[in-house]
């Protein structure tokens, strides 16, 4: 468990900021997770989140997207086997790993029931789920669909949410109840959950994605969000507040870790 880091300013470093407060967030709450080897990582992405959240590497990643396999196989000591995959149809036997993580990926991927399945299916007895997804309240506690409501513009705060729910491909966004009931509808027992990112966080990483617009052009032309860190070190003391926040009674994301019986 990487405990200790400093997680915010490890992402400021490298991400444009509306990626480096949820990101860094997250890590405070996935590095928490007890890693009982083997482990999988359903989801990896470019491998950039789990280089930062863990001190360890992952034993087995998958992923659909070639080219974001091709960018995690090349950090170093983060994963010990890539492979290309679908969370709906693993290619490992029964009960193959001990702990499965997965980081804000369940959510865009349109058969929910089948990867829980599998999910469930590829972990050992005894073994521990633990994921990260967005809430009931994600498009509500945007900053642009907060504008619009406080304007009396309610149907524009609902195509605003529907928008950011559409561009970032969320297929689930659910109550903490639905989440249970699903992952209990296939054989897990939940024993933690919890909201994170209170509706000030989401505001303000919502208001970060227009504050990001230059760094994507670096992204685009240098293959970099951040040229040099000075250029986000900046924004710390603005996010800084939120990735230091309490847990909120309720919030745009949840967390979830689920055991197998």
């Amino acid at each position: 468990m990487a405990r200790g880091k400093d997680f915010l300013k490890l992402h400021l470093e490298s991400m444009g900021p509306h990626r480096a407060i949820l990101r860094s967030v997250e890590a405070k709450l996935m590095s928490q997770v007890p890693l009982r080897h083997p482990v999988l990582d359903v989801g990896v992405g470019d491998g950039h989140f789990a280089s930062i959240a863990y001190d360890e590497p992952l034993d087995v990643g998958i992923d659909v997207f070639e080219r974001d396999l091709r960018e995690a196989a090349t950090r170093k000591g983060v994963y010990r086997s890539l492979s290309i995959a679908s969370a709906t149809e693993m290619p490992f036997a029964d009960g193959a790993f001990n702990t499965v993580v997965s980081n804000c990926v369940i959510e865009h991927i349109p058969d929910l029931d089948s990867t829980l399945r599998e999910i469930y299916r590829v972990l050992a007895p005894g073994g521990v789920f633990a994921t990260t997804v967005p809430s009931q309240h994600f498009a509500e506690y945007l900053l642009g669909s907060t504008l619009f409501r406080k304007l009396g513009l309610e149907p524009l705060a609902r195509a605003y949410g529907n928008f950011f729910n559409k561009i970032s491909r969320h297929y689930h966004t659910y109550s903490p109840e639905v989440w249970k009931e699903k992952l209990e509808g296939v054989g897990f027992k939940v024993v933690e959950q919890k909201y994170y990112f209170s509706p000030e966080a989401h505001r303000v990483f919502d208001l970060c994605h227009y504050i990001a617009v230059p760094m994507w052009l670096t992204k685009r032309l240098f293959g970099k969000w951040v040229i040099h860190p000075a250029v986000t070190k900046p924004l710390d003391p603005l996010l800084r507040k939120y990735y230091e926040e309490p847990w909120p009674e309720e919030g745009a994301y949840y967390f979830l870790c689920a055991t197998k019986a």
